[in-house]
């Protein structure tokens, strides 16, 4: 049976229809990145925030470490946010409200930029990493300066070291977050000296 071309004004409509359907499946990297995201960054889709400083995502796009259509746990660089279900800690202090700022931050389905340092992994095989969020605010600073972590040093990973120093410097003055009440963490390590 042969088969017939579509009428000329089915055409337009058509390629409409196609061309939406192909911008809705493009990776945000096609879109490209915020302005304030470094070149070469990695999207990703946020799956589950663990805590203020630990998350999973998922790569829709090739190219880079992270590998396409798979899962991949983050730990985030030059941060450590308090613990919420450590195995010795327990629940620490601001835990609870890290993961939250960060889940806030970061919510599941939104895109998140990835850019790594000197080394890829952890000992435990989290891949290592600094991210910004779909707007291009800088998640692991915006940590640090709200209180929500500290400031920590990965060597040999330091690229924003000086940038979370200073986050953290201004947080403390601030007694934000963990550097205030009830946890105030600049206490508890005066007390510990």
């Amino acid at each position: 049976m042969r088969r017939r071309p579509l009428p000329r004004w089915a055409v337009v409509p058509a390629l409409l229809v196609v061309g939406v359907f192909f911008a809705l499946r493009q990776s945000p990297e096609v879109a490209g990145a915020p302005a304030d995201v470094p070149a070469g960054a990695q999207a990703a889709v946020v799956e589950l925030i663990v805590d203020g400083d630990t998350l999973w995502v998922h790569r829709a796009a090739s190219g880079g470490h992270l590998s396409a259509g798979e899962t991949h746990k983050i730990r985030l660089l030059e941060i450590d946010s308090p613990e919420t279900a450590h195995p010795q800690l327990g629940q620490q202090c601001g835990g609870q409200e890290a993961t939250d700022f960060a889940t806030d931050l970061l919510p599941l389905g939104s895109t998140v930029w990835l850019t790594a340092d000197r080394e890829d992994r952890d000992r435990y095989d989290r891949f290592l990493r600094y991210a910004w969020t779909a707007d291009g605010t800088f998640f692991n600073e915006a940590a640090v300066r709200t209180g929500h972590a500290r400031a920590v040093l990965f060597e040999p990973n330091d690229a924003y070291i000086d940038v979370m120093r200073a986050a953290e410097e201004e947080a403390r003055g601030a007694q934000r977050g963990i550097w205030g009440p009830p946890c105030s963490l600049a206490q508890q390590e005066e007390t510990a000296s």
